[in-house]
């Protein structure tokens, strides 16, 4: 990519992901395995089933994305239990207290260290306030000029204000700056209606038109530091 000065992250999805060792529990404790590969497949299955809805529905919230998206991913698993009950009852609770997206690639560290000694790094996530703590708790914000977190704001992506709001903290153009994010209605499509030139991780990597797409975030590095 030519002319890019900055780098700017999404969080969960991205460079946070959804905790599988907890999940392989919770499905084991009834009676249903999964395997790792199965389980970031269906999860990037969910995220395009969740772009249908996201494009339908312009006035839909980071809640109710929330729901649909782990309605999407327990039907993509085939789960044999009761997924409305599974997602009230078990998922919500453990989300309040942890946060269901908690694991890092064991990669990801040196990778943003490298970023970083060529780029600045910022971060935007649709978040509930947990975001600039969750980067400090994994050991992300060292690398990170600024976390923006769409609680404390009062925007959500895909409103291009918010990534407008980052290019200027970086007093940089949009069109100077990378955004890295994983829900292509939401962070490939306000990326670009604000200016900035996107990348979408997506394991599938099924062909966009409009963006870069990568199978991981690791694959960053063939992009910006090979």
């Amino acid at each position: 990519m030519r002319n890019v000065k900055a780098i700017i992250f999404d969080l969960g999805g991205t460079l946070l992901h959804l905790d599988y060792p907890y999940f392989v529990t919770v499905f084991a404790e009834r009676g249903f395995t999964v395997s790792e590969g199965e389980f970031f497949l269906a999860v990037a299955r969910a995220n395009q089933q969740l772009d249908a809805v996201v494009i339908r529905d312009n006035t839909s919230t980071d809640a109710s994305r929330w729901q649909h998206f782990f309605e999407f991913l327990l039907s993509e698993l085939r789960v044999p239990f009761d997924r409305a009950s599974f997602i009230t009852d078990v998922l919500r609770p453990r989300h309040a207290t942890v946060n269901l997206w908690n694991y890092v690639l064991p990669e990801t560290d040196i990778l943003l260290e490298s970023l970083a000694q060529k780029y600045p790094l910022a971060m935007i996530s649709n978040s509930d306030g947990r975001a600039e703590a969750k980067t400090l708790q994994y050991g992300l914000r060292e690398h990170l000029e600024f976390v923006i977190d769409s609680h404390f704001v009062g925007l959500e992506k895909p409103n291009p204000k918010i990534f407008e709001m980052a290019c200027e903290r970086l007093e940089l153009a949009p069109s100077e700056c990378v955004y890295v994010g994983d829900i292509y209605s939401v962070d490939v499509r306000g990326a670009i209606a604000a200016g900035l030139k996107p990348i979408l991780i997506d394991c599938t990597a099924t062909p966009r038109t409009d963006c870069l797409v990568l199978r991981s975030i690791t694959d960053l590095r063939g992009v910006f530091l090979d």
